[in-house]
């Protein structure tokens, strides 16, 4: 099968919202879900994967206008990957290293040198691991229920708490743990957040 990435069209819109809900679907890599395509207010890279006459991956990045006004590193603007994946029939194809390649040169035109992955997802940080791509950070993403200080001051605001939704260093996490309660069911369980960087 012939794999070609392109650049996302408008009216790939419904494709792509439904190769982006499978993906979703079985993996830890984003918080939430989306019903509308993104729309991106600084200058991006948008492509997709195409097999079989169909989008079968997909990778949107998000631009720094100024350094680290959107990827965490700060030395040098960079692109921050919002959106990275292949649709699960199609593993083991190579997909995930063309759009790799494919956003690697867009960014060469537009004059940034390096890009930024984080994920939650183990199988995707397995993945930039195997690719070389060096580590740059971790943090964790938990939800917690709110403590009754919090509560009752917002309360006095008509405002009731499901649970608050935060992140920590690897080195504050078992204070945290010790100190709140921790939400730990699925789907709202903890995930250890890992950034990676490839240079160019």
């Amino acid at each position: 099968m012939e794999i070609t990435v392109r650049e996302y069209r408008p009216e790939d819109a419904d494709e792509w919202m439904r190769v982006h809900a499978i993906i979703l679907s079985i993996s830890h890599a984003w918080n939430y879900s989306i019903q509308e395509r993104p729309v991106y207010e600084r200058e991006s890279t948008q492509l997709v994967a195409v097999g079989d006459g169909k989008i079968i991956g997909l990778t949107d990045t998000e631009y720094d206008r100024q350094c680290g006004d959107i990827c965490f590193l700060k030395d040098s603007r960079g692109g921050y990957v919002l959106e990275f994946g292949r649709l699960p029939e199609y593993k083991g194809l190579g997909i995930g290293k063309l759009l790799i390649d494919a956003t690697v040169e867009d960014a060469k035109k537009k004059g940034i040198r390096r890009l930024e992955y984080w994920s939650q997802d183990r199988r995707a940080q397995r993945f930039y691991a195997r690719l070389g791509m060096k580590e740059i950070g971790r943090h964790y993403r938990f939800r917690m229920k709110s403590p009754n200080e919090v509560s009752e001051l917002l309360n006095k605001d008509y405002i009731g708490i499901e649970y608050i939704y935060c992140a920590c260093l690897p080195d504050e996490w078992p204070l945290i743990k010790e100190k709140y309660e921790v939400i730990q069911r699925a789907p709202l369980e903890p995930h250890l957040c890992i950034g990676y960087e490839i240079r160019f």
